[in-house]
């Protein structure tokens, strides 16, 4: 619940002893029902609850030509877990005719959180601050799964041989059964990169012809717009996608890389004044829940750099 749910919810308890009791009496039914309720069957439930919504959702739409319905879900994740849910619909709606062209939901992370969301086959995904993943809901799981990304996303994707999962981005779509593995493809950078946890995935450019890429767990795929050809290392995915919990690890990282992290998370301007600064390699741990000022002050003490913020804009210079 939000702050004000729970206000709402306290003064709702106080005002009646009868709201009390109700409260304490499905409390304990449901402190119960763990005995009796596996976690498969809660799983069941919701995908039988959402696919009931998006059934009753079509028969409201009524539409005489192409239209967009669009479910947007701002999830923010701050540790712990809160969601906001928006829903709007675009477009006008006409009388005679039940047609739904396209129907697409968008989950999106506001900046400075994560957010996370199960999608109708029981997969899970973590989306990054300022990233979006967006999925068909008329066509998702039919024949195939697929989902857009726009941004950083991890994927835990739930097994299904029969019903290929694909990541689409600009720069390349990666497809996988069952796996668990983190995509980075911010439009504001030239660099994509796919980090495999567990399992194995194909991927390939969209511009090319090449034959697909397979990776292996620990594998980093990273390719450069206007690069030739996309480099493979191995690399430990923990660092890579620690993020998901609300925190970034670095391990061997210069200042640079540091930067352009903070600059997403906390939405603000960084400028390093030397550039030889910029190379400074930093190994901690920065949390999503921690404010700018925190973040500087651990840089200021690790590596010995003021700081200074004018205009909503933050300025690193070595300590005199």
């Amino acid at each position: 619940m939000s702050s004000d749910e729970q206000d709402d919810f306290l003064l709702w308890l106080k005002t009646f002893s009868e709201n009390e009791n109700t409260f304490q009496k499905y409390k304990k039914v449901w402190e119960q029902s763990s005995n009796y309720i596996s976690t498969e069957d809660i799983t069941k439930d919701k995908l039988n609850v959402l696919e009931q919504v998006q059934a009753k959702t079509t028969l409201l739409i009524n539409r005489s030509r192409r239209q967009v319905l669009l479910y947007k879900i701002a999830a923010i994740l701050a540790i712990p877990i809160t969601f906001a849910l928006s829903w709007y619909f675009t477009g006008g709606n006409q009388a005679h005719h039940q047609e739904v062209s396209e129907m697409l939901c968008e989950v999106t992370a506001p900046k400075g959180h994560v957010a996370k969301c199960v999608l109708p086959d029981g997969s899970e995904v973590w989306v990054n601050t300022g990233s979006t993943v967006a999925y068909n809901v008329a066509s998702f799981n039919e024949k195939n799964r697929e989902v857009e990304l726009s941004g950083e996303a991890y994927f835990e994707v739930a097994k299904n041989a029969e019903k290929p999962f694909t990541v689409k981005t600009p720069v390349a779509h990666i497809l996988v059964t069952g796996t668990s593995f983190n995509v980075k493809a911010y439009p504001d950078s030239d660099l994509f990169e796919t980090i495999l946890a567990e399992g194995s995935i194909d991927m390939a450019l969209n511009n090319t012809i090449q034959q697909k890429i397979s990776l292996v767990p620990g594998e980093r795929a990273v390719y450069k717009t206007g690069a030739g050809n996309i480099s493979i290392e191995k690399v430990e995915p923990e660092y890579f996608t620690s993020w998901r919990n609300g925190e970034l690890l670095f391990k061997d990282a210069t200042l640079n890389d540091l930067v352009v992290e903070l600059q997403r998370v906390y939405d603000i301007k960084f400028h390093i004044e030397d550039q030889q600064l910029g190379e400074f390699r930093f190994r901690g741990m920065f949390s999503y829940n921690n404010n700018l000022i925190e973040a500087l002050e651990k840089i200021k003490r690790t590596a010995k750099i003021d700081y200074r913020i004018e205009n909503k804009e933050v300025w690193l210079t070595k300590s005199k």
